[in-house]
């Protein structure tokens, strides 16, 4: 296997080849040494080869930078048996080769040149440099990974604490409910309020609600109906005639009152 050359000579002129002839490769590698990526080649040369390595010819040029920090290389191949129709002496050949509607000049070893021996020391630099970044963008993974589950931790821990806190809510709200019903007031609460759905047959309107002295006062969202009234009265609940705001009206019962009497 011949070793390219990294440059060729400024007053060689490529020669143009048909796309056929010159095949062209890209690889992207984490380095921007020719010598490296030779090496790299060499060491892929049965996979990226189109022909049997042994009659395959191939040059290295650096394009420029790619994605994620690599270097992006256009690796040509042709035949041998045109290099040795092309260059008798076996003098180095440049060929132009396409990669992308891009042309690029390629500079191949004539048949004279001496195969160089591999670079072992830069194969197993360019492995290594490979490996640190495949573990970096695992660490990355991870990395990411490990942030995730700690949201969802944070988020987790957020509603414990939401519900910690409304369970402290209702703890103290039903502390203060029994304290209330030890000395009989929620008792007459929940009686004035059952009376008032009692009479009315279902859900009743309650605009406000007070306790005093024992005594439990309501106030309708409106005026209740005489059969209400009576109703009430019945329970021994106090209706509160109000005054009305026309004086051809007839009065009417907004509010009631039961104390502790009232609810046995």
């Amino acid at each position: 296997m011949a070793s390219p050359s990294e440059a060729a000579s400024p007053d060689s002129a490529p020669q143009e080849l048909v796309a056929d002839e010159v095949f062209v490769r890209a690889i992207d590698l984490p380095t921007l040494s020719l010598r490296q990526a030779r090496a790299a080649v060499a060491q892929q040369i049965d996979i990226l080869s189109p022909s049997p390595p042994g009659e395959t010819a191939w040059s290295v040029v650096l394009l420029g930078p790619s994605e994620g920090g690599l270097n992006r290389f256009a690796v040509g191949f042709v035949r041998r048996q045109i290099i040795a129709e092309l260059s008798p002496d076996g003098a180095a050949v440049r060929l132009t080769g396409r990669l992308d509607d891009q042309a690029i000049a390629f500079r191949f070893d004539g048949a004279g040149d001496a195969d160089a021996p591999v670079d072992w020391l830069n194969i197993a630099t360019l492995v290594g440099v490979c490996l640190a970044i495949v573990l970096a963008g695992a660490n990355l993974r991870i990395d990411h990974e490990l942030d995730q589950v700690q949201t969802r931790l944070d988020a987790a821990a957020g509603v414990v604490r939401q519900r910690a806190g409304a369970a402290a809510d209702a703890a103290r709200v039903l502390a203060a409910w029994r304290a209330v019903a030890a000395t009989r007031k929620a008792g007459v609460v929940d009686c004035a309020l059952g009376d008032l759905a009692r009479v009315a047959g279902g859900p009743a309107k309650v605009a406000k609600l007070e306790f005093a002295d024992g005594q439990a006062t309501a106030w309708l969202s409106a005026p209740a109906s005489d059969a209400a009234v009576a109703g009430l009265r019945a329970l021994g609940a106090a209706p509160v005639v109000g005054a009305a705001t026309d004086p051809a009206a007839a009065p009417t019962v907004q509010q009631f009152q039961i104390g502790l009497a009232a609810c046995g």
